[in-house]
C-alpha cells in the first residue's frame, strides 16, 4: 500500500471507528525544519497521523536562542517568513488530527557558536569553564537565566493552545566548573568553598578522571604522569611535526591546566580556527563506539576559541601541512590509518591523541605515531597529575589538594550544580500550573541514573518530589538487551511505569557517519518490549526518520487501533 493510500485509509477508519477507549502515549519529537513552512507542516502532520501517533513534541527554542513562535524575547528561526507563525499553525493542524502538542525547549545547550538576536550580548549568562572564558551552555545556576527561560516557557502556554511544555538538555555537559561571578560567590556563600580549589589551573593537580592509557614510552617524552607512574601527557616528535598525547578522557574533565596545554600546542602548531583543525576517528572505532565523543571535543575546542571540522577517513590524504588532527578516543586505529598519520606528521602536520588507541598498540605504525609500545590498565577515580620535566606546554606551580578535601568540595559542587538545574524545573512547573493546570510539564532525560548523575540531572528527585509530570528517558539503543536493562532500572523508580515514558530511536548510524531510519522490525520489537514491561506508551526520536516502512508497520501492527494520549498529570 502506498503512503497516500495508507493516509486515506487511516482517515476513513478514524471517521468510522470513532474513539476506541484505548489510552496510550504514542509520541514523537520533531525539529523546526518540519514545521517552519506551512506545506512542510501539513506533510509531516499527515505522516504522524498515518502512524497513529497522538503526541507531538516540536522543538521551539534552540540554535543560539532562536524561537519557532512569535515572540519579542528572541530571534525568530531564520527559515520562517514574516507572515507565518510556525507553532500556531502546527497546533491547529495537530489538534485537527487529534494530536496533542508539547512545546520542546533545549534549556542547557546553546546549540550555536554564539547567541543571536536580543541574547547576543548575554555572555554573562553562559557557563564560564575558566575565568574570562565561555562555553556553549547556558548557566542554569544563574537566577537570571532561570527567570528568562521560565518566562519563555510560560509565554508559550499563555499565547498558544499547547498541551504542555517540555525540557531537553536540562543538564550540563559533563563535569564542567563555572567561574562566573555569580557561581563563585554563591558557592562560597552556600558551602564555604572556593571553586578555584577544583579548577586545576596548573600542575601538579588532583582530579577524578578515567582513561584507557597506553604505556612504555619509546620515543615520546612524558611531560606529566599520574601518581602511579602511568603517563598522562606526552609529546612525540616525528620529522617536522609533533604528536601530543592526553592519556585519559581529557575532554570530559576540561581542567584549565590541561586546556592550557592544548591551547599552547595549537598555537605552536599554527592551527587556524575552522580551516586546519580536524576531529578524526577511524571507521573501525566509529563502528564500535559511534561518534559521541566528537561533540564534547568540539565544545572544548570552541571554549579555547577554535572551530573544528569532523574529518572522514577517506579525507586523510587531503590534509595540508601545519594542520592539526585530533585523534578522538580512537581505540581501534588500524595500522594503515596510523601510517597515513605518521606520514602527515613527518611532513609537518600535528596530531593530538585524546585517550589512547589501546586496541591498535600492536601495530608498528601506531607505536611509531604515539612513541609508546604498550598499554596500561584502565583507571577511574582520584588521581594526582605531576609534572615530570620542564616544558613550555605545561603550566606549573599548582598545589595538590588532599583527596578527602577535594572529594568533599567536588561533592558539594555537584550538589550545588544539580540544585540549580532542579530549581529551573520546579520554577517552571509551579508557574505553568498557575497559568494552565491541565498542561503537562515534562522532560527528556538521560536513560540511566548514573549517566544523569554525571551531568547534574537529578530527574529521580523531580519525580519523587512531584515537580515534573513525567519524564522520557532517551534509550536510543540498538540492542534489545540494553533496553530491557533500562526498563528494569526505571521500574525500580516507578514500578508501574506511570510517569516514565520510554524514549526510543527511529534512526541508526550508517557506516559513513550519517543516519538512516531503523528497520521497522527493530522498532516494533522495542515497542513490544516496552509494552511487556508495563509502559504506558513510547516516544520516538525523531519525526525525520519516520519512514513509510515504519509508518505502515506501526499502523498495521501495535498501533492498528487509534488511542487517546496517555499523559499523566500530578495529583494535587
Amino acid at each position: 500500500m502506498s503512503i497516500t493510500a495508507l493516509l486515506l485509509a487511516v482517515s476513513l477508519a478514524a471517521a468510522i471507528q470513532g474513539a476506541t477507549g484505548i489510552k496510550e502515549h504514542r509520541g514523537v519529537w520533531l525539529h523546526p525544519s518540519e514545521f517552519s513552512k506551512a506545506e512542510d507542516c501539513d506533510k509531516f502532520v499527515e505522516r504522524m497521523a498515518a502512524a497513529r501517533l497522538n503526541v507531538a513534541y516540536p522543538l521551539v527554542w534552540y540554535r543560539g536562542g532562536q524561537a519557532s513562535w512569535r515572540t519579542d524575547a528572541c530571534a525568530m528561526d531564520a527559515a520562517v517568513t514574516a507572515d507565518y507563525d510556525p507553532l500556531g499553525y502546527l497546533v491547529d493542524r495537530c489538534h485537527e488530527k487529534g494530536l496533542q502538542v508539547h512545546a520542546w525547549f533545549v534549556n542547557g545547550a546553546l546549540g550555536a557558536p554564539k547567541a543571536l538576536g536580543p541574547l547576543a550580548n548575554r555572555t554573562d549568562w553562559l557557563v564560564h569553564p575558566a575565568p574570562g572564558k565561555t562555553t556553549g551552555w547556558w548557566d542554569l545556576g544563574n537566577p537570571e537565566v532561570r527567570e528568562f527561560q521560565k518566562n519563555l516557557m510560560v509565554e508559550v502556554l499563555r499565547k498558544y493552545d499547547v498541551d504542555g511544555v517540555h525540557f531537553d538538555y536540562i543538564r550540563y555537559s559533563g563535569q564542567v566548573l563555572c567561574f562566573c561571578d555569580h557561581c563563585t560567590a554563591e558557592f562560597r556563600q552556600l558551602h564555604g568553598h572556593d571553586v578555584m580549589t577544583l579548577a586545576g589551573e596548573s600542575f601538579p593537580l588532583a582530579r577524578a578522571i578515567s582513561g584507557n592509557p597506553i604505556a612504555h614510552p619509546t620515543t615520546a617524552k612524558v611531560l606529566v604522569a599520574l601518581d602511579d607512574g602511568t603517563p598522562a601527557i606526552a609529546v612525540n616528535e616525528l620529522g617536522q611535526g609533533r604528536v601530543l598525547l592526553l592519556n585519559w578522557h581529557a575532554y570530559r574533565d576540561r581542567t584549565p591546566a590541561v586546556s592550557t596545554v592544548v591551547r599552547r600546542f595549537l598555537e605552536s602548531a599554527g592551527a587556524k580556527s575552522g580551516e586546519s583543525l580536524f576531529l578524526f576517528r577511524p571507521e573501525a572505532t566509529i563502528a564500535k563506539y559511534g561518534r559521541l565523543a566528537y561533540s564534547d571535543v568540539e565544545d572544548w575546542l570552541r571554549e579555547l576559541g577554535y572551530q573544528s571540522k569532523v574529518m572522514e577517513e577517506a579525507e586523510l590524504g587531503s590534509v595540508g601541512v601545519r594542520s592539526v588532527i585530533c585523534l578522538v578516543a580512537a581505540y581501534y586505529t588500524p595500522g594503515e590509518v596510523a601510517q597515513k598519520l605518521v606520514s602527515l606528521v613527518e611532513g609537518g602536520c600535528n596530531v593530538i591523541v585524546i585517550d589512547g588507541p589501546v586496541y591498535g598498540m600492536k601495530e608498528p605504525a601506531v607505536q611509531k605515531l604515539t612513541g609508546f609500545s604498550g598499554t596500561a590498565s584502565y583507571f577511574s577515580g582520584f588521581r594526582s597529575l605531576v609534572p615530570q620535566e620542564d616544558s613550555d606546554l605545561v603550566p606549573t606551580g599548582g598545589k595538590l589538594v588532599p583527596e578527602e578535601e577535594w572529594k568533599r568540595i567536588a561533592e558539594d559542587w555537584a550538589s550545588y550544580r544539580k540544585d540549580g538545574v532542579s530549581r529551573l524545573v520546579r520554577d517552571v512547573y509551579e508557574a505553568a500550573k498557575a497559568v494552565k493546570p491541565e498542561a503537562a510539564v515534562t522532560a527528556a532525560v538521560f536513560q540511566s541514573q548514573q549517566s544523569a548523575e554525571a551531568v547534574y540531572q537529578d530527574w529521580p528527585r523531580w519525580l519523587r518530589e512531584g515537580f515534573i509530570d513525567y519524564v522520557l528517558p532517551m534509550a536510543y539503543v540498538m540492542e534489545n538487551e540494553r533496553l530491557t536493562e533500562r526498563l528494569g532500572e526505571w521500574k525500580g523508580l516507578d514500578p508501574g511505569l506511570e510517569r516514565i515514558i520510554p524514549g526510543l530511536s527511529l534512526y541508526q548510524r550508517t557506516e559513513v557517519g550519517g543516519a538512516s531510519p531503523r528497520p521497522a522490525d527493530l522498532v516494533l520489537q522495542q515497542v513490544d518490549l516496552c509494552r511487556q514491561a508495563g509502559a504506558r506508551g513510547v516516544n520516538f526520536f525523531a519525526l525525520a526518520y519516520l519512514s513509510d516502512e515504519i509508518i505502515s508497520a506501526l499502523n498495521q501492527g501495535p498501533f492498528r487501533e487509534s488511542a487517546d494520549p496517555y499523559v499523566p498529570l500530578q495529583k494535587e
